[in-house]
């Protein structure tokens, strides 16, 4: 009885904690597995430290979403932040300069797969990523060397393929391959553009994005969107997913294994968080994926070698807002929908076989599986209404739903998820974004948008000085019952100096709730500036600053008599306490080291 305990314990382990969230579905992006590196400029990007970047900003910190925190920082002004560049999507813009780049520093190895969308704006042979003093890896933006100062560098195109030279400002999918023997290759939107075996380099420390201090080489004229690194080398069915993840994403054809077409115009775009499974051979299989979206697809009951199944989805709300297109017995469906390519590497259709099919609903409030449909457009006319809903979903826990040997999954084919009952199963609120920005007087303004509710009773704005012990300080009233977009916003008139997270709760009537991801944004003030708040008050005063600002606090009235002894003042970290209490109303001055302000006593 022990041993089957401990086996049903290891099996719900491995299904909580261990899908694959990496690129699509490909390495775990929780900072336990191989996954080691992963920014792209669509979340992340930082104009000041914990302050998001809007078109045009310097960019200091590229957050590294693979677990790890291996944050990329400048040690200066950084790249730009440029929105709307491949596939509407937003791009680092670097610009030929010696103090445009970002470092992040973690131990690389020797094993490595680096993955890169970028392009060049330039005509000099640019440098995208470098790492290390010698032996240094490389790419350029001409697509031409790699690692050591002495290798040759070829462009504006490639001497011995000239078929594969890309106009600057035309995104390109590179992706360097090297292992610990020495052996290196280097692909080309998917095409095996050169190979070779050179001396096995030492381990790094670094990654260099957009320019080489030394001399070496010359800064980065180009854009980069998305980086990724594996600190091992990957097998051929991993490498293909990821291609296709990288190409549906942003809007670019791959030379070869171009598998999945969903994210074609003609097909609907079906073309976000796009993940998959597949196998080449016995060697080189990959059967278990979820990409950073809420479907997770594996045991394949007939993966055999070269077949895959990818899919994606068109980025409709994630909500059950459909209420016409369902069959009769449903209540409502999601606004969103998979499309799936189920596809050899010639492109011709197959089948994987019966699949598992799991659905993570975290923070989509209450859930009963027995309520759950999948629906699955089996005659591929783009109407659900006609299809029979499958039944028999399971709890596995961590609010994660499982279809079992599914089979009518077939290629093309579209599928979403539905409920029968939208008051025990409503799967609710969607927030759209959640944003945090400084606005005067270093106040912080917060900003949420949802496409629809259902059962909202109201939002709690909850704030943290680490992130870790939160307070409440607000509470916005939700609409209830909305199939529109709503926006929010409220302010905070007194955050925290340094660094402010926060986080934003909802709650239904029903008394279920569910988290925001969590914000922060960094309030530093300079050595002599000051925050006094409430103004006007009625009895207390905080005046926030540096301490050294804050050694002496004085209060004079509007006859010039300093009033100090009337109140009682606490000194706290970087921040002052006043009661005013015993002082008359009316206008009166507090004097720091360096300023003056006035106050009102009311």
């Amino acid at each position: 009885m022990k041993k089957s305990i401990f086996l049903i314990l290891t099996f719900v382990l491995s299904i909580l904690c261990f899908s694959q969230t990496g690129p699509g579905g490909v390495g775990m992006a929780n900072g336990s597995g191989n996954l080691v590196f992963w920014v792209k400029a669509d979340v992340g990007v930082e104009e000041a430290v914990s302050d998001t970047a809007e078109s045009g900003d310097a960019v200091s910190r590229w957050l590294d979403q693979s677990g790890f925190g291996n944050n990329a920082s400048s040690p200066s002004t950084g790249a730009i932040f440029t929105t709307s560049i491949f596939n509407s999507l937003p791009v680092l813009r670097f610009s030929d300069n010696d103090n445009d780049r970002l470092i992040s520093n973690f131990a690389r190895g020797n094993n490595e797969n680096l993955f890169l969308i970028g392009s060049n704006r330039g005509s000099s042979n640019n440098t995208f990523v470098d790492g290390g003093a010698t032996n240094r890896r490389r790419i350029f933006t001409d697509l031409g060397g790699f690692r050591n100062p002495s290798c040759t560098i070829l462009y504006p195109s490639f001497v011995s393929n000239p078929a594969t030279s890309i106009a600057n400002g035309t995104a390109f999918l590179s992706n360097f391959e090297i292992n610990s023997t020495g052996n290196e290759r280097f692909w080309v939107n998917g095409n095996l553009i050169t190979s070779g075996s050179v001396p096995s380099p030492p381990a790094e420390t670094s990654l260099i994005i957009g320019n080489n201090p030394s001399s070496l080489v010359s800064e980065l004229d180009g854009d980069i969107s998305e980086i990724i690194v594996y600190n091992t080398t990957i097998n051929s069915a991993q490498r293909i997913i990821i291609n296709n993840y990288l190409s549906a994403k942003y809007g670019l054809a791959l030379s070869s294994n171009d598998l999945y077409n969903e994210d074609n115009g003609g097909n609907g775009n079906f073309d976000f968080e796009v993940a998959g499974i597949g196998r080449i051979d016995a060697s080189n299989i990959h059967n278990d994926s979820q990409g950073s979206g809420i479907v997770r697809i594996l045991n394949p009951s007939g993966l055999d070698n070269d077949e895959f199944l990818i899919w994606g989805h068109n980025n409709g709300v994630q909500q059950v807002t459909e209420r016409a297109d369902v069959p009769a017995t449903m209540e409502a469906r999601f606004d969103r929908v998979w499309r799936v390519s189920e596809v050899n590497t010639s492109s011709v259709a197959i089948d994987v076989g019966n699949i598992d099919i799991r659905f993570n609903l975290a923070g989509l409030g209450s859930v009963t599986a027995s309520d759950l449909r999948l629906l699955i457009d089996t005659n591929n006319d783009g109407v659900f209404m006609d299809e029979t809903p499958i039944s028999g979903a399971t709890s596995i826990g961590g609010s994660v739903y499982q279809f079992s040997g599914v089979s009518a999954i077939a290629n093309n084919l579209r599928f979403t998820l539905g409920t029968i009952n939208t008051s025990t199963t409503p799967l609710p609120i969607e927030l759209l974004n959640f944003n945090v920005k400084k606005i005067e007087n270093n106040y912080v303004k917060l900003e949420w948008q949802t496409a629809s509710e259902t059962n909202n009773d109201y939002f709690t704005i909850e704030r943290s000085k680490n992130g870790i012990n939160w307070e409440s300080i607000k509470t916005i009233k939700g609409a209830g019952n909305s199939s529109s977009n709503l926006y929010y916003s409220t302010n905070d008139l007194k955050p925290y100096i340094k660094i402010s997270y926060y986080r934003l709760k909802q709650t239904d009537f029903n008394g279920e709730f569910s988290y925001s991801n969590i914000k922060s944004i960094n309030l530093n003030l300079t050595n002599n500036q000051i925050e006094i708040y409430p103004n006007p008050t009625d009895n207390y005063i905080t005046i926030i600053g540096k301490d050294n600002e804050l050694e002496r606090v004085d209060i004079y009235n509007v006859l010039g008599q300093n009033v100090t002894s009337n109140t009682l003042i606490q000194h706290l970290d970087n921040k002052v306490i006043i009661n005013l209490s015993k002082l008359s109303e009316g206008t009166y001055y507090i004097r720091t080291k360096t300023t003056s302000n006035k106050v009102y006593k009311q």
